[in-house]
């Protein structure tokens, strides 16, 4: 069998509605060399039987958590990029995977392609954009040391080459922010070739444990962020941050709401 530019692999437990309304996001591109698949957790309440009733490659399988699914998922696959969408989102049209794929080969096919968001998380001070649209993030062409300390690329806009994840998968023993650890380590460890499509890719509903405040949290963004920065430069770097934050706070969030939507997506990914 010929290997397919993409593989978009979904992860699932118990979210039968959610999966399915990703599913139909997948099979509605208008682009023909990909393969989906759905690793699932071994679901109770119908999400497998929907699934399989839309065409879906449903692999069933216990798991230690969404990261290990994610693993299983990625032994399954046969693209040359991966995607990971997540029960509840989806792809922001039918053509993104066709102007991913041109984008890729304009780019010079690079080890990971990233485009921009809309997403649904509640942010403490913006909300969710106006009228419950959602907040369009554009992310930065070039992910400096600063920028990453202080911002996460949503997942669900990552298109990674699959020898990448095979080379090194996902660390299990974190639960929450393994993505975020993954990101770091590509980008400032293995230093791979990236490229941004300043395009809005996916849709990210939100929904997820790492969306929302923990300890557990904060204590998974501590350890992957000493996996990769000096002590001093953390320190640095927070002092730093901490002034942005009251900035922010005082000047720029009551500001952003009256902004055109470019220049709100292009703020809320600086």
């Amino acid at each position: 069998m010929s290997q397919p530019l993409f593989s978009v692999i979904t992860i699932t437990l118990n979210s039968a509605a959610d999966a399915e309304q990703t599913a139909r996001s997948v099979l509605e591109q208008n682009f023909t060399d990909v393969e989906y698949l759905v690793k699932d957790g071994v679901s109770t309440d119908g999400t497998i039987e929907r699934l399989q009733a839309l065409g879906v490659r449903v692999i069933v399988s216990p798991d230690t958590g969404i990261y290990d699914a994610m693993n299983q998922g990625i032994a399954h696959s046969r693209g040359r990029y991966l995607c990971f969408l997540n029960a509840g989102d989806r792809f922001a049209g039918p053509d993104v995977l066709a102007t991913v794929a041109e984008a890729l080969t304009r780019s010079g096919n690079p080890d990971f392609l990233y485009g921009d968001v809309r997403s649904f998380v509640n942010h403490p001070h913006l909300g969710i954009g106006r009228a419950g649209e959602g907040r369009l993030i554009r992310y930065p062409d070039r992910l400096t040391r600063f920028w990453l300390y202080r911002k996460m690329i949503c997942q669900q806009v990552w298109f990674v080459r699959r020898e990448i994840y095979l080379d090194r998968p996902f660390a299990t023993d974190y639960r929450i922010l393994a993505d975020y650890a993954y990101l770091l380590d590509m980008v400032l460890r293995r230093r791979v070739r990236y490229y941004h499509l300043a395009k809005e890719v996916a849709i990210f509903d939100g929904g997820g444990v790492s969306t929302k405040a923990s300890p557990r949290r904060d204590a998974e963004r501590a350890r992957a962020l000493a996996t990769v920065y000096a002590p001093w430069e953390r320190r640095l770097y927070e002092t730093v941050f901490g002034g942005m934050r009251w900035l922010n706070r005082t000047l720029f969030y009551p500001m952003i709401p009256l902004l055109p939507e470019r220049w709100r997506a292009r703020l809320s990914g600086l």
